[in-house]
């Protein structure tokens, strides 16, 4: 039928930016992406969403969508924030949030858990060491932040790298960054809000995708 051939089944993957999220937009409904992350950023657009927030990276959900190919940019968008509203606060409802994080800040963390994270059953103790780190007023010093303000997709980092003058350094900078560095999934939204109670405050990659705690 005519109708099918009118949608298009989208994934976006967990921890994907704006621009991965409108780069897969691209080649499978011939969007703008430039439109798209132009929007993103748009603050007027962003108000409008019932957001207070620097842009829209880190606020539309990862997720399977059927899209119509007649949707604009801008529908596209509001279709993904609205999903990541709908999630956000059925987690909140269904947990108590711990410390007094507010949105922002708890979508800001939960993109790092995301970022650090190769295993859903990890998230919470990652989460535990940089909600310890916070309490203890220490840097975070989390490695996701330096890839996210570096030219080109995730290489090794060097030490230099970690001299990088931005506010998303929090090599540099205390606390969390001013905004989420990526679009994290359920999981890493539920491991920031609920994280696992340790002592720790250091993790080392083993290597394998997995980490060791100290």
């Amino acid at each position: 039928s005519s109708q099918s051939t009118d949608r298009v089944k989208v994934t976006m993957l967990e921890g994907w930016t704006v621009e991965q999220f409108a780069d897969e937009l691209k080649d499978r409904l011939q969007i703008d992406s430039f439109e798209f992350i132009r929007l993103s950023q748009d603050y007027d657009f962003i108000q409008g969403l019932n957001l207070d927030v620097p842009s829209l990276e880190g606020f539309l959900f990862p997720d399977t969508y059927i899209l119509l190919k007649t949707y604009t940019e801008e529908e596209m968008l509001r279709i993904m924030v609205n999903q990541y509203q709908h999630q956000y606060h059925r987690l909140l409802k269904e947990f108590k949030p711990v410390g007094r994080m507010n949105m922002l800040e708890m979508t800001a963390l939960a993109s790092i858990i995301q970022g650090e994270a190769l295993y859903d059953d990890e998230m919470s103790i990652i989460s535990s060491v940089y909600h310890n780190r916070l309490n203890n007023n220490m840097r975070l010093q989390a490695d996701p932040t330096i890839q996210y303000i570096i030219p080109g997709r995730s290489r090794r980092l060097f030490t230099k790298d970690l001299d990088v003058d931005s506010p998303y350094n929090t090599y540099k900078h205390k606390g969390l960054p001013p905004g989420p560095i990526n679009n994290p999934g359920i999981h890493a939204l539920k491991a920031a809000m609920v994280p696992a109670e340790t002592d720790y405050l250091y993790f080392v990659s083993n290597g394998e995708g997995r980490h060791i705690f100290t």
